[in-house]
Parts: structure tokens; sequence; C-alpha cells
């Protein structure tokens, strides 16, 4: 944000310099967006774009992929990933289907999943 300081009667009694003020930065409030995923065999490449400008509130330091098997939702995995807007799952069961999610994180926490 930059703040002037403008006078009320019309007399220049402000300091005329301009001041910049850093606002805190809070967790993402909005997910990735754009997810998708190559066909898997035994590992799939997941893609994503990052939070909407608005909602990144900071600078994005990461992505969390949480993963599981679709019918065993009870052993999720998780796979932290730096600033790539892509990861590279492997190790994975073929004939099975998996759910995903990301979450964006910056130095307040995790967003919500998408």
């Amino acid at each position: 944000y930059t703040v002037e300081c403008t006078s009320s009667n019309g007399e220049d009694s402000c300091d005329s310099n301009m001041d910049t003020i850093r606002m805190p930065s809070a967790v993402p409030s909005g997910p990735p967006l754009n997810l998708r995923a190559e066909p898997p065999s035994v590992s799939a490449i997941f893609r994503w774009d990052p939070p909407a400008e608005k909602d990144q509130n900071g600078v994005i330091t990461g992505y969390l992929i949480t993963y599981q098997l679709s019918s065993d939702p009870s052993s999720p995995m998780n796979k932290r990933v730096e600033v790539e807007t892509q990861s590279l799952l492997d190790n994975l069961m073929t004939g099975v289907t998996y759910s995903f999610t990301v979450a964006a994180i910056n130095s307040n926490g995790t967003g919500p999943d998408a």
C-alpha cells in the first residue's frame, strides 16, 4: 500500500514524501487452480496453477500434495514441493483409483485444498 498525506485546508502542511506500508500476510485463502494429471501408469505427473493472486496473501513458498487410494481414505500420503506447480508421484499401483488434493503454502501456513 502507498499512503499519501493531503491537507484538508488546502495548505501544504504535510510531508510530501510518500511512505510504503507492508501489511502482514495471511494463510492463502484460495486453492490452487486447474488441477490436472497425465494418465498414470506406476507414476503420474500432477500439474496445477497457483491460487489467484488476490488469494495468495503473501509469497507462495510451496505446495502440499495429499493423495490416497480412493478405497482407503484412512491412509493419506503427503508430499511437499517447493514453488514448482507440478510433481511426479511414483510407485502408484496400477488398476486402482487415487484421489489427490493440492494446497498452497506461505509463511503463515497452508491454504484450502483444491
